[in-house]
């Protein structure tokens, strides 16, 4: 399924807009049903008593024609009258479209939507017709003004309509405004705790409920911060702690090898020494994987300095010699460097070294014969991407195995030889280099029919 592309605020604001309109066209739209409604009440009510008023001043004869009735002032601006003879004239408007009838009283609506009353005269077959003056009957004076109330009618409602978007845009919109920058806030701090920042905190001064996630996120980055900073002074503390027997044991295996000259006992004293060889490496190994798992924290010893302060441009070509003429030694399988001169990397050479480090230590492990080592730049559209493959000849790695071996301490042979298995660190401490210079290993098969590293890392 795939994701929405707008975001959870967007959507929201936009639902918001929505509503609002929504809420506005049916307000318009019910007040408009009101308006009409109490405006045809009105009209029954005025041209009730305009009736009543002509009763007592006009003479309601037996006319054979129409007759117009002069209305007094100011009643002449906004009705007319007339009198129609119903033997003349069967229906008092025949496009009028019939609206009610009260106490005999028949109520019209006219073409233009002006109303019409039609009252009946007592004692005579003449009709009394009351209605709103409509345009044919108005002077261009009459016209113009009418136009002008029109309009000022129109304005003030549609400016009370955008008064009221305003508003309500302005009422919904500060308090979601508000939380989405408080969970904005509350992400930048999880991202910045999160790319090693251990002293990121989120403000805990926010509207409910984010004050309570902003607590517990607090909590739990102090636990963090705290367990790290603990390990990283275990992880300093353990090789001193370590080395300092393994040295007594070197100068007792040394003295043990003066003194006696038993073949058997030396050839102990020789796997005592192959032990503490390892032992070295492996302190050794965990020293350089703490270090680059390291983050700063606040209190802690750890240099706080950027890491672009320490980037140096490197030429692959010769790089990758340097560190083939140290560890090919007593290797005997051959290698194959194939990296263009041409090709550079800016990055910590730290994170560098050990990447390509274990690579190759890794490929002279499982190798039967041949190694491979190359580097190139490849452009992949208007992105240039640097790829650096370490490949050998050896059994390969299967397939549901090809994560596991990131794993520290993870490897796929049960021995602690150092000829097969190393000892578990060399390719995670790999990886975590390759996370710190932004890249990714891929694991896959090699041409050579062993295992093919990958290191790959926009430019």
């Amino acid at each position: 399924m795939n994701k929405l592309s707008l975001s959870l605020f967007s959507r929201l604001y936009l639902s918001v807009i929505v509503i609002v309109i929504l809420s506005v066209t049916l307000t318009t739209i019910v007040t408009e049903i009101y308006t009409e409604e109490e405006d045809v009440n009105f009209f029954i009510k005025d041209a009730g008593v305009l009736f009543e008023h002509l009763k007592l001043n006009e003479n309601f004869d037996n006319e054979a024609e129409q007759k117009n009735i002069v209305l007094p002032f100011p009643l002449h601006h906004y009705f007319s009258a007339k009198i129609i003879n119903t033997e003349l004239n069967a229906n008092a408007c025949t496009s009028c479209q019939f609206l009610k009838s009260i106490n005999k009283v028949n109520y019209y609506e006219l073409e233009d939507g002006e109303r019409l009353a039609e009252f009946s005269l007592a004692k005579s077959t003449n009709k009394l017709l009351i209605y709103e003056k409509v345009d044919s009957e108005r002077s261009d004076e009459e016209l113009e003004e009418l136009l002008i109330e029109t309009e000022s009618a129109e304005v003030i409602f549609f400016s009370l309509i955008i008064i009221t978007l305003l508003f309500l845009g302005i009422t919904i919109y500060w308090p979601i405004k508000n939380l989405q920058n408080q969970i904005k806030a509350l992400i930048d701090t999880h991202q910045q705790f999160g790319s090693g920042n251990m002293t990121a905190k989120a403000d805990e001064n926010i509207q409910k409920p984010l004050d309570k996630l902003a607590h517990s996120f607090n909590d739990m980055a102090q636990a963090i911060a705290d367990n790290v900073k603990e390990r990283d002074t275990f992880s300093q503390a353990i090789p001193h702690e370590v080395r300092t027997p393994l040295s007594r044991i070197q100068l007792a295996s040394g003295l043990i090898r003066r003194k006696s000259t038993d073949l058997d006992i030396l050839a102990l004293v020789d796997d005592v020494d192959n032990y503490v060889v390892d032992i070295n490496e492996l302190i050794s190994q965990i020293v350089e994987y703490s270090k680059i798992n390291s983050t700063v924290v606040a209190g802690s010893n750890l240099e706080n300095e950027s890491e672009e302060d320490q980037f140096q441009t490197i030429e692959l070509s010769n790089f990758f010699k340097s560190r083939l003429d140290i560890l090919a030694r007593n290797q005997n399988k051959s290698f194959t460097l194939a990296v263009d001169e041409s090709v550079e990397m800016t990055t910590n050479p730290f994170y560098l070294r050990l990447l390509v480090d274990n690579f190759i230590k890794n490929a002279f492990n499982h190798a039967q014969d041949e190694i491979k080592l190359s580097a190139s730049v490849n452009t992949l559209g208007k992105i240039q991407q640097l790829s650096i493959t370490v490949e050998d000849d050896g059994a390969g790695v299967p397939v549901d195995d090809r994560d596991t071996i990131f794993i520290a301490f993870a490897r796929l042979d049960k021995s602690r030889s150092r000829k097969t298995g190393g000892l578990g660190l060399g390719l995670p401490i790999a990886k975590a280099a390759a996370t710190k210079m932004a890249g990714k290993i891929v694991v896959s098969e090699s041409s050579l029919g062993g295992a093919l590293f990958s290191f790959t890392k926009e430019l």
